[in-house]
């Protein structure tokens, strides 16, 4: 043989061979990034098709934000500021995201509203929980339209 080692498997009780097979087992590596979520492709077309620009603008500041199970927790002061907009138009953004359903109002904590990305266009989390999220009754974006 050219090199090439043959590995197996005896019974040692008969000699047998039994034959086998080596599998190798990678460990999972992490991703380089140090935060980072999963995005649908055919959202992020139907978001550039349907948003205005304020609203893109504040939905890429909220997924910032993503937290774990898509929750986002920011005062939208904060985005303002962040973006330098006006508060009233973030305010606007914030509502045309919600009504168009890429958010979704989540929790209320004290006097703050908290809001999930609907988990069609993206998911940070683990994949169990995002399957059971899209069963939940949400929509889900086809070819970069909502049904």
């Amino acid at each position: 043989m050219s090199g090439t080692k043959r590995f197996t498997q005896v019974d040692t009780s008969t000699g047998e061979e039994i034959g086998s097979f080596v599998a190798v087992i990678r460990p999972k590596q992490k991703s380089s990034f140090e935060r980072h979520f999963t995005m649908n492709q055919a959202a992020l077309l139907s978001i550039a098709n349907d948003l205005n620009h304020d609203q893109t603008r504040v939905l890429l500041a909220l997924l910032a934000y993503l937290d774990y199970e898509n929750y986002i927790q920011v005062a939208q002061i904060d985005i303002a500021e962040n973006l330098k907009m006006q508060k009233s138009h973030v305010s606007r953004a914030v509502k045309g995201l919600s009504e168009a359903e890429i958010i979704l109002e989540g929790p209320k904590i004290g006097r703050s509203k908290t809001y999930r990305l609907n988990p069609s266009y993206g998911w940070k989390g683990t994949v169990i929980n995002h399957k059971k999220a899209l069963k939940s009754g949400l929509s889900v974006i086809k070819g970069g339209r909502m049904i």
